[in-house]
């Protein structure tokens, strides 16, 4: 696959002149040439993230915050699937196309033979980190999977390859990455020219990543030292525990264009001011607090509950006796990343009847009347949303975060702890950063909350800071906890809520499940997980079709 059209991809030069392919005309013949046409395929690479789109497929497949109405990818969360479903096809698709980019790379870049060493392996090494990205991808989903490093046309064996066990494709990667990660940048400035590509760190922490979800978790914590060690990187803080953790992902501190962010080690960048022919951005905010609509991506209640006291103590949902208690006194990343009463608003109405002040938020709205923005939870989101460009459609461009400092500090504790040598001595190096910026009470092995136990804490704790990353679908399935996945989606307690503030009969007008002598919103029920099969996802039943050679097919799929 290559970069550009090879419009004479079929010419040769072999009399003279005759055969030649013109000098102005761009063939794979004489495009090997200059850094820029190296550098013109590397930037193909980027597409491997998906930006916002990776959101739209991990977090309405998980549980903490889907799409609010019935989607593919929340119908594949729910176990409700066939092998013929057309996303699950698009995930394998998407991930050999992008594939097959670097693929392409790795296969000639040596052509340009007037390049320099540093600048031709600084490329390869963006390469074998995407590569290694989207096989990632692809085990996490489907286990084991052709391991492909040729560029394939019809001719190609390669095409009808079988499938090659996880563990040899885990073991292929992660020796690209640890062979070429060196030849990276140490770090990438943000604010810079450059930020957008692939760092040394960057590449230690997809290392950590990869080697979490494949229990090595000795190498995840060499590879996680590595990237603490990395004198740029660190916690992103100004000093401002009530905003800092939220203004990563909004204008404020976003790291494309704020130089002070050094907590993101790789980002989806996107510019709308480049104009109309050449602008990139996305609707998140917009599907987050759409005005005159439904509240696309929407919290459950699962997730409210998952949010300690901000002392540190596990939250008892008897205590809230209003809608506005539930957000007393929690860890402060609750209401950075869940919209609170009280909260500047750009969803038109809210749910209060008793007020007119459109521009501030106090109730939730459970009604679609066009006047305002609904939701099918209770909650909506706070995280991603930038309210300057609410009542745009499609204006957004803040990055999307896709590897962070953050995520590197918690694949550190969970591995530690894992291998059984976690100390406290981690935990402050680690997970009491995050906390520490937040202003949240530190996790103490000593002193965790009473009934709980400190792995069960460190998962928490994952929840919490990564909420909205894309992490919590592959994190359910590689904990072996596939049965949160089969529970009802559920929303706000009934019990919160006053209805004399509301224009919807609470008991008429809404569905309610009972759970633990309490009445929740109920966003959806007939889930299910068997983990006899829904620990992966089927190879395709289209892929199965085009080559014979992917069988046998996953567990429980025949």
């Amino acid at each position: 696959m290559s970069a550009f059209c090879l419009a004479a991809a079929a010419l040769s030069c072999n009399d003279a002149f005759l055969e030649c392919p013109p000098r102005d005309e761009m063939t794979d013949a004489n495009f090997w040439q200059t850094e820029e046409h190296v550098k013109s395929v590397a930037n193909t690479f980027t597409a491997s993230l998906q930006g916002k789109y990776w959101l739209n497929i991990t977090e309405i497949m998980a549980d903490s915050a889907p799409w609010a109405v019935t989607t593919a990818f929340r119908t594949i969360g729910a176990g409700n699937y066939t092998t013929e479903t057309s996303q699950i096809n698009s995930i394998w698709t998407t991930a050999y196309t992008n594939i097959g980019k670097t693929n392409y790379f790795l296969n000639n870049y040596r052509r340009a033979v007037n390049v320099s060493e540093d600048v031709l392996e600084r490329y390869a090494a963006e390469a074998y980190f995407y590569r290694a990205y989207n096989y990632w991808v692809l085990t996490s989903f489907f286990g084991d999977v052709p391991y492909i490093t040729d560029e394939l046309s019809v001719e190609s064996p390669d095409v009808y390859r079988s499938r090659d066990p996880r563990k040899s494709v885990i073991e292929a990667i992660t020796g690209d990455l640890e062979a070429h990660y060196s030849a990276l940048p140490e770090y990438i400035p943000a604010a810079s020219a450059e930020f957008g590509r692939v760092s040394q760190c960057a590449a230690l922490a997809l290392l950590s990543r990869i080697y979490l979800y494949n229990e090595m978790y000795e190498e995840a914590v060499n590879a996680c030292e590595r990237a603490m060690a990395n004198p740029y990187y660190g916690i992103y803080s100004t000093g401002n525990p009530d905003s800092d953790y939220m203004d990563m992902f909004n204008y404020k501190a976003r790291a494309s264009r704020n130089a002070s962010n050094k907590e993101i080690l790789l980002s989806y960048i996107y510019n709308y001011d480049l104009g109309e022919t050449a602008r990139t951005s996305h609707n998140l905010s917009r599907e987050c607090w759409v005005p005159g609509d439904y509240a696309r991506f929407v919290p459950t209640n699962s997730m409210i509950e998952a949010y300690l006291t901000k002392d540190g103590k596990i939250w008892n949902p008897a205590d809230a006796k209003t809608y506005e208690d539930v957000f007393k006194d929690r860890d402060p990343r609750m209401i950075q990343s869940i919209l609170p009463p009280g909260t500047a608003w750009e969803g038109l109405e809210d749910g209060d009847i008793t007020s007119d002040d459109n521009s501030i938020f106090l109730y939730p709205k459970f009604i679609n009347d066009k006047r305002g923005c609904m939701t099918y939870s209770g909650y909506y989101m706070r995280k991603y949303v930038e309210p300057s460009t609410v009542k745009y459609v499609g204006h957004d461009d803040n990055d999307i975060v896709i590897l962070r400092y953050a995520e590197v500090l918690l694949n550190y504790a969970e591995a530690k702890e894992m291998l059984g040598a976690l100390t406290q001595t981690d935990l402050d190096r680690s997970i009491n950063l995050l906390r520490d910026r937040v202003g949240m009470a530190r996790m103490e092995l000593g002193n965790l909350p009473e009934g709980s136990d400190i792995r069960t804490e460190i998962r928490r704790e994952r929840r919490i800071e990564l909420f909205f990353e894309g992490h919590r679908f592959f994190d359910i399935i590689r904990w072996k906890q596939g049965e949160l996945l089969a529970e009802d989606l559920l929303g706000v307690n009934k019990r919160w809520l006053d209805q004399s503030r509301l224009s919807v009969n609470l008991n008429s007008d809404l569905s309610w499940r009972t759970r633990n002598g309490e009445q929740y919103l109920l966003i959806e029920t007939g889930r299910q997980f068997d983990p006899n099969k829904h620990y992966l996802l089927p190879v395709p039943f289209k892929q199965m079709q085009l080559n014979p050679n992917l069988a046998p097919q996953n567990p429980g799929w025949n």
